[in-house]
């Protein structure tokens, strides 16, 4: 593990990570999308944004999931397919 610090939002966090590449891209995203809220209610405090950002995250993940599901089981049917072709 390598320790690294990642600066979201102006503050700084000191990090262990696996891949410092992915987690300095992670970390680009989380402050891109708190600083795109911060531009539409530039009142809310700090703590609002990351929650937000977090549901924001959260949406996109659940969205991936259920697209790797159906293709999944389009590939589950496709193989039953093949099968029945060359059984």
């Amino acid at each position: 593990m390598e320790k690294i610090n990642v600066t979201i939002f102006g503050d700084s966090y000191p990090l262990r990570v696996e891949s410092r590449q992915a987690t300095e891209q992670a970390a680009t995203e989380v402050d891109d999308i708190m600083q795109q809220f911060a531009g539409k209610a530039p009142d809310l405090e700090a703590k609002k944004f990351a929650v937000l950002a977090a549901v924001h995250f959260a949406e996109k993940k659940n969205e991936l999931a259920a697209r790797l599901l159906s293709m999944e089981k389009k590939i589950e049917r496709l193989n039953d397919f093949l099968e029945q072709k060359s059984g």
